[in-house]
């Protein structure tokens, strides 16, 4: 098969995007398929450039103001560009991952264009709202968003999701059919050997139990909750905080922990290679995480891959993946006392760590990255054999 992946967000920006189609892609050229990604380019220009092995075609865009990371392309000649890239490549199905300007063109175009399409949704509104100021304008951008969505979304024949939780968020808005399938994860990846000593020398980490927070540092991650409640634990234990990633809320979160007095207790490594972060997980005793917009969380499944109990607020998909006081902690979010005490119990008592620990490894293998391969490749042979009757046809029915 030819398999056209397209967003409008890809590397540099790391993102559930990116993670999913570079993980994904190259194991799908691993099995004989021929696969290529349209997304913004990182310049002015139209650009084919490999990335992690996968040949990018790249769109003209500028950075965003607010995040500078992700980029929007210039609407001037898309629908031109576009038509070059699937008249050259030609692929037998389009996996469409996002609902903004690409996607909305690819889709609009494949009206006449009859090729198969599929979609994954990786997005909330909050996503973007949560760097909205004002709540009468964070209400109007988000029903704007959900609208967007839907156009796009009602348009194609299947639409996956990563989680049950996530499926059971958009059925309700899209008339399409809509299955849960887990983005996966590569399960010896993060069962790195020795380096660990390397890693701590590296970024200056002490010799002290560490509890790790690994992803974007953004409004919706709501790491504040996680300092706040470091500034009570460290009374209690002895251990280390340690943040692991970039984003924009990382200056006024550096601010916090220094008004807090506990400066000295975390640390914010910035941006780490990827080489490096499964040595991560494997120095820490525990992951912790309160973001309310998870609709998967990678880093949650890497940290139960590594071992770790986890803390999570019990928000979105989390709620699937960590279960309470079996691989870790649920509480609710702004109840401090309850991390407090899920992080006392943790560093304190070997016997929960363990029994955690183990619950983690074997609740993760659902996850497994070569699941997924295997159900995207009998998804899209789906989707290709049933596209003549496509449009939303009874036989690719509704959930």
């Amino acid at each position: 098969m030819k398999i056209l992946f397209v967003s409008d967000s890809y590397f540099p920006h790391l993102n559930g995007v990116y993670y999913f189609v570079c993980r994904l892609g190259p194991l799908l050229k691993e099995k004989g398929h021929d696969v290529a990604v349209v997304a913004p380019s990182a310049s002015f220009h139209f650009t084919i450039s490999k990335i992690d092995g996968l040949d990018v075609y790249g769109l003209p865009s500028l950075p965003l103001p607010w995040y500078p990371t992700l980029r929007q392309v210039f609407p001037y000649f898309l629908r031109s560009r576009i038509n070059q890239i699937i008249k050259e490549f030609n692929p037998d199905i389009i996996h469409i991952q996002d609902h903004f300007t690409i996607s909305k063109v690819v889709v609009r175009m494949n009206r006449h264009l009859r090729i198969p399409l599929i979609g994954t949704n990786h997005f909330i509104p909050i996503n973007i709202t949560a760097f909205i100021h004002g709540k009468i304008l964070k209400r109007i951008m988000g029903g704007y968003l959900w609208k967007s969505f839907c156009n796009v979304y009602n348009q194609v024949p299947l639409v996956t999701t990563p989680t049950e939780t996530a499926a059971d968020f958009i059925r309700p808005r899209l008339r399409t059919r809509i299955i849960a399938v887990s983005s996966g994860i590569d399960l010896e990846r993060f069962k790195p050997g020795d380096g660990v000593k390397e890693i701590m020398v590296k970024y200056g980490i002490p010799d002290k139990p560490v509890l790790l927070y690994a992803g974007r540092i953004d409004p919706e991650k709501h790491i504040e909750e996680i300092i706040r409640s470091v500034a009570r634990a460290v009374n209690i234990i002895d251990f280390q905080f340690v943040v692991v990633g970039r984003g924009v809320s990382k200056p006024d979160l550096e601010k916090l922990a220094q008004q807090l007095g506990i400066e000295d207790r975390v640390i914010f490594t910035g941006f780490v290679p990827e080489e490096d972060l499964p040595y991560f997980y494997k120095l820490s005793r525990c992951f912790i995480i309160a973001s309310i917009a998870e609709l998967l969380s990678l880093v949650t499944l890497q940290a139960m891959a590594s071992g770790l109990p986890v803390i999570a607020v019990n928000e979105g998909a989390l709620g699937e993946l960590v279960k309470d006081r079996e691989n870790g902690y649920l509480y609710e979010q702004g109840d401090l006392t309850a991390i407090v005490n899920a992080i006392s119990d943790i560093f304190s008592s070997d016997e929960s760590y363990t029994r955690m620990s183990r619950k983690s490894l074997e609740f993760v293998r659902e996850h497994d990255i070569n699941k997924t391969l295997e159900t995207f490749e009998r998804l899209y042979q789906e989707c290709i054999s049933l596209y003549p009757l496509a449009d939303n046809s009874p036989l690719l029915g509704t959930s």
